[in-house]
């Protein structure tokens, strides 16, 4: 096993800041699924709630689709033209959302740059899983999603209130451009080395099977907080103080990883596990059913901080399980298949039972995944 870990390389501060860069130019939009989903609401006011969580299902379902076929052929892929090519399709759908007429444009435009930004995050997961230094990294990343939460929740809220939609989709255009920038900070050179160290393949089904378990909390946990926003404006909470809310849970978003990583593998993976998704558990209660806009200040950014800071145990865990990296490129495949059944599942469940029972719902679905990802963690715990 040390032979194994010895033959892996390690990502040095440059590379690190580069595939973090592009991941979050990138991924931005999905960052702010939860104002982006009140701004289309916003423009197209003869939509349901059902048809607004489909532009989320429909955008996170192409990252999900995409994330799979990159997860199953990452020893096959071209690291660089991936990312070039991922990123124009990245802008390309934005610019497409921007000059949207209508609401079924809009479906097609998101899933086009959802594509652009599955491509993206599966080839940074399986680069990073088959490092020697993939906790930290993991780490590192959800950090930076933190930092980048807290920038994009004090001004996508604000550029909403003053240009709506399409100044919200304008502003993610200008980030996905950034990605051509962070690409320069990649280094592709050692990609045919690395081809050449054989590395056993992950035959087990037990890891898989806490892969859906992940697909199951992301889900609940995902068609909650999508409806955040919707949730807040009925407590008659304004969008940019929302937005601070929001900016407060990246603050908490930033610093929760990092403890998470400097921690690395003295827990293992199981029991923080279980300890985040009990957390989940409690959470959803609070969030559908908050009574107060104290309620709604306190529970939803540690809410939003929780599957974040989780992520880096279960992915620390995975990359552990398999060294080839592909079980941990297959995470972002799992999390947004269920994120992305998500908000459109949940958004018809409000339609007929308001949010206190999606919260019940996201309840429920996150106890069924606790013995689900216990089973792919234990395992990989055992290997430490």
């Amino acid at each position: 096993m040390s032979e194994t870990l010895d033959q892996k390389p390690t990502i040095g501060p440059r590379e690190q800041i580069g595939l973090i860069g592009l991941l979050l130019s990138a991924f931005s939009a999905p960052f702010t699924m939860a104002f982006l989903i009140g701004a289309v609401a916003d423009e197209f006011v003869n939509s349901t709630r059902g048809e607004i969580g489909t532009i989320a299902t429909l955008e996170l379902f192409s990252i999900s689709i995409v994330s799979i076929i990159i997860s199953r052929n990452t020893h096959r892929i071209n690291r660089r033209l991936v990312f070039i090519l991922a990123a124009l399709i990245v802008a390309i759908g934005h610019s497409l959302t921007i000059y949207a007429p209508d609401l079924n444009t809009v479906f097609i435009a998101r899933i086009i740059s959802g594509i652009g930004s599955g491509a993206i995050v599966a080839t940074i997961m399986a680069t990073i899983a088959k490092a020697q230094n993939a906790q930290m990294t993991f780490a590192l990343l959800n950090s930076g999603v933190g930092a980048a939460g807290v920038l994009l929740s004090l001004v996508i809220p604000r550029i909403i209130s003053i240009y709506g939609m399409d100044g919200a989709y304008f502003i993610h255009l200008v980030f996905s451009l950034l990605a051509f920038l962070f690409i320069l900070l990649i280094s592709f050179e050692k990609d045919s080395a690395e081809e050449k160290i054989t590395l056993k393949p992950y035959k087990g089904k037990l890891g898989w099977i806490a892969m859906f378990g992940v697909a199951f909390a992301f889900f609940a946990h995902g068609g909650l907080l999508t409806f955040s926003e919707r949730i807040g404006a009925g407590l008659d909470i304004s969008v940019i103080t929302m937005g601070n809310v929001f900016a407060l849970g990246g603050l908490l978003t930033i610093v929760g990883p990092l403890i998470a990583g400097f921690i690395g593998s003295r827990f293992g993976s199981m029991k923080p596990s279980i300890f985040f998704l009990a957390l989940m558990v409690i959470g959803s209660f609070f969030v559908a059913n908050a009574w107060s806009p104290l309620i709604f200040y306190i529970f939803v950014p540690i809410f939003g901080l929780l599957p974040i800071m989780w992520t880096p145990f279960f992915l620390g865990g995975m990359a552990n399980l398999d060294s080839t990296g592909r079980l941990a490129a297959a995470h972002p495949a799992f999390v947004t298949m269920g994120g992305a059944i998500g908000p459109m599942v949940m958004g018809y469940i409000s339609d007929f039972g308001g949010f206190s029972l999606v919260g019940w719902v996201a309840m429920i679905i996150i106890v069924i995944s606790i013995p689900m990802v216990i089973s792919g963690t234990k395992e990989a715990d055992q290997k430490l």
